[in-house]
């Protein structure tokens, strides 16, 4: 059996499902469970044609978007990376549209795991790999490029949101540590921006995942047999694309993400990862790897600076510290993970 993470929707969307009945030859609707998303509706149906995935595209989305991120995916399967396969309208479409929202009803693939563990890290990196070797030879639109929003900041961007986030920060009468993760976030942003001045411009830039952890990487049997989530899909430097994933490996894994020990795991991970590539990683890129994965959590900001409320602002101040603690140790010592990696 394959483990399917959610819950049974009290109240099926009804309109929903009825303009798939009406738009997919699917016959008739069994079953709907909520498969979570943080930005879309993803729902799970069983059906004469057996279990599909529904994607109700929420926020963000234009067909434009929507048709770039179907080509990539179309490609990726076919150079040997498992994407989603998209079911056709009944008039031969690969999506339809409904109250505004742009759908897409897909093959359900069986899983029993995700990539959140060491040993699935192992073999999830060099699909990484293939996928970025894939990615940087396709021509993609602009809609394709730019995603509406995206989990990882670049140099500039972390400029621009330290700032503001502090703002946000100081509104009211805030606690002291609220006001020393504002200092301490904008002295980490400004030491990046001076410290990898020198690679500006240097690193290969492509098109790329954007968000490759977790359940957007599913398993069966040690084996990823689907990547999906490619909400985030866009360009910008590759490097970047696995430093959020080794950024979120070593918080949430490492029982000391500072040490030789975590060092070495992700320096095996990159490696498995660079052999892959078509183009291996330049001497640039290993040299850049701390400090883009320094720079992860600093995406944070974006998020305190619009947080409607006091409470979301503490909530995010308080699940970030430890990280923000830790990327600024790694800038401190960076000559030892620079090493590690090089």
């Amino acid at each position: 059996m394959s483990a399917v993470s959610g819950t049974l929707r009290t109240v099926a969307p009804g309109d929903l499902l009825e303009h798939i009945r009406k738009s997919y030859a699917v016959g008739g609707i069994e079953l709907t469970m909520d498969l979570g998303g943080s930005r879309n509706l993803n729902l799970m149906i069983t059906t004469g044609l057996g279990m599909l995935v529904v994607r109700s595209y929420r926020t963000g989305m234009s067909l434009d978007r929507l048709t770039a991120v179907q080509a990539v995916r179309r490609a990726l399967s076919a150079g040997g990376v498992p994407a989603s396969v998209v079911l056709r309208t009944r008039s031969g479409e690969t999506c339809s549209h409904h109250e505004g929202e742009f759908i897409e009803v897909e093959e359900f693939v069986e899983h029993s795991a995700q990539l959140d563990s060491w040993s699935r890290l192992e073999v999830g990196l060099p699909v990484l790999g293939r996928a970025h070797s894939i990615l940087r030879t396709l021509n993609v639109s602009p809609a394709g490029k730019k995603p509406p929003i995206a989990n990882y900041l670049g140099t500039a961007e972390v400029q621009e949101w330290a700032p503001r986030a502090s703002k946000r920060i100081e509104v009211g009468n805030p606690p002291s540590g609220h006001l020393r993760f504002a200092r301490d976030s904008e002295a980490l942003a400004t030491r990046l921006y001076a410290a990898e001045a020198k690679l500006r411009g240097r690193l290969p830039v492509q098109q790329v995942h954007g968000n490759f952890w977790g359940a957007n990487v599913l398993f069966r049997n040690r084996k990823v047999v689907l990547v999906a989530d490619w909400d985030y899909m866009g360009e910008q430097p590759r490097i970047e694309d696995l430093a959020l994933t080794l950024y979120y490996a070593n918080s949430t894994l490492s029982a000391d993400p500072l040490s030789d020990e975590s060092i070495r795991r992700l320096r095996a991970l990159v490696d498995a990862y660079d052999g892959q590539l078509q183009v291996h990683l330049t001497a640039d890129e290993r040299s850049s790897l701390p400090l883009a994965m320094a720079r992860a959590p600093l995406a944070a900001l974006r998020h305190i600076a619009q947080a409607e409320s006091a409470d979301e602002v503490a909530h995010l101040i308080e699940r970030m510290t430890p990280d923000l603690a830790w990327a600024t140790a790694v800038v401190d010592d960076l000559g030892r993970w620079r090493e590690g990696f090089s």
